[in-house]
C-alpha cells in the first residue's frame, strides 16, 4: 500500500512540477516539488526506497529532456539515498532538521546536476549554482517546510482525534 501511495505522490509531484510550479516561479526560480516528495518518501521509507523512487522520478523527468537522459535519474537517486541515510529518530519529528536536510538534498542535487550539465566549465558551473542552485534550494526548503508542517499537524490531529474515541 505504501508503494502505491509513494507512486501516486511522485506522479502528482511530476504533474505539479510541470504545471502549477510555473505559476509560482520567481525570476525563473521554482521550487522542486519532486525533491520535496522524494525527501518525504526517503524520510519515512529509508535509503533503498528513496533511491528507487529518486531514480524513477528522475528518469520520468529526463524523458522531457532526452539530450541529458539519465542526469535527473542519477542526481535524484543520490538525493534519495542521502536523505534515506538520515531517516529515523529525531529527524522525523524535528521540522528544523527536516528543513536542513531538504535544503542540502536540493543543493547537492543541483551541484551535481549543474556540474555535469556545464560539462566542467567552471564559469558556467559557478553561474548556475549562484543563479539557480542556491535560490532553488532556499525556495524548495520554504515550500517543503510548509508542506511538512501541514502533514505533521494533520497526522497529529488525526492521532488525537482517534484517541478521543477509543474506549479505555
Amino acid at each position: 500500500m505504501k508503494i502505491v501511495r509513494n507512486l501516486l505522490l511522485v506522479i502528482i509531484a511530476l504533474l505539479l512540477q510541470t504545471t502549477l510550479v510555473e505559476a509560482i516561479s520567481i525570476h525563473q526560480i521554482k521550487p522542486d516539488v519532486v525533491i520535496i516528495v522524494l525527501v518525504f518518501i526517503s524520510f519515512y521509507e529509508g535509503k533503498i526506497t528513496g533511491t528507487i523512487f529518486g531514480f524513477s522520478a528522475g528518469w520520468l523527468q529526463d524523458i522531457y529532456a532526452p539530450e541529458y537522459l539519465g542526469l535527473n535519474a542519477l542526481c535524484k537517486s543520490l538525493a534519495g539515498f542521502f536523505v534515506g541515510c538520515t531517516s529515523g529518530g529525531v529527524i522525523e519529528e524535528n521540522i528544523i532538521a527536516q528543513g536542513i536536510i531538504l535544503f542540502f538534498a536540493t543543493f547537492i542535487h543541483d551541484v551535481l546536476y549543474f556540474l555535469i550539465y556545464s560539462w566542467g566549465d567552471m564559469h558556467d558551473y559557478v553561474w548556475y549554482i549562484v543563479r539557480y542552485g542556491l535560490p532553488t534550494a532556499l525556495y524548495t526548503t520554504a515550500v517543503g517546510l510548509i508542506l511538512f508542517a501541514l502533514y505533521v499537524t494533520r497526522r497529529k490531529g488525526r492521532v488525537i482525534y482517534a484517541k478521543r474515541f477509543i474506549p479505555r
